[in-house]
């Protein structure tokens, strides 16, 4: 007789399989809800000004560890701070032996990417908002579920490493999240999860 451990993984198996053939959305998992956060992350990219300073001014993007590299005060960490946060940071940080009463501005000029990509046997293949916390079975679960002609223990995972365009693509295996042998994994904006058609 099935162990009710073994029965609560089998349906969480058979909901990421058939999130679709039922029309009730309560019927397939679903991530947290969305936290309002208007803090910077990295990949978003800033315009900076300085007063009477022309050679700070630029546009500066927010790296992999969340800061900026910005001139004479080195590396910033930014994330999580507003705009308004950076530029007082910044202004104290110049005004430490550097400039006398310097006046920063800083403009948010373009948002890193917020979205995940899910591709591949899911049944609804596309992109989906990114959220803190958003995990790999969520991610599936919130893209359909999986088709019937998925291969759920090959999923491919690629992300960014922050050196430049260079990307790097791990094997995870959702079956084995699901049986608890392995940690669900949380994604990160810009992630792409591929998941393969089944050899059989």
């Amino acid at each position: 007789m099935p162990t009710p451990t073994t029965r609560s993984k089998a349906a969480l198996l058979l909901a990421l399989g058939t999130a679709l053939a039922c029309p009730t959305p309560a019927a397939r998992p679903t991530a947290p809800p969305p936290v309002p956060h208007a803090g910077l992350r990295p990949g978003d990219e800033l315009e900076i000004r300085v007063f009477d300073e022309e050679r700070f001014n630029g546009t500066y993007e927010v790296a992999e560890d969340g800061s900026i590299d910005f001139p004479i005060v080195g590396g910033v960490p930014v994330t999580g701070l507003t705009k308004d946060q950076v530029a007082r940071e910044l202004e104290q940080r110049l005004a430490d032996g550097y400039l006398n009463n310097p006046h920063v501005v800083v403009q948010v000029k373009e948002r890193g990417n917020r979205e995940v990509s899910v591709l591949g046997q899911v049944n609804e293949s596309g992109s989906i908002g990114w959220r803190d916390g958003l995990t790999l079975v969520q991610a599936v679960s919130l893209a359909g579920g999986l088709t019937p002609f998925a291969a759920p223990g090959r999923v491919k995972l690629t992300r960014r490493t922050g050196n430049g365009d260079e990307t790097v693509t791990l094997e995870v295996s959702l079956t084995a999240i699901v049986d608890g042998r392995a940690e669900d994994l949380v994604l990160r904006p810009g992630d792409i999860v591929f998941v393969p058609e089944s050899r059989i």
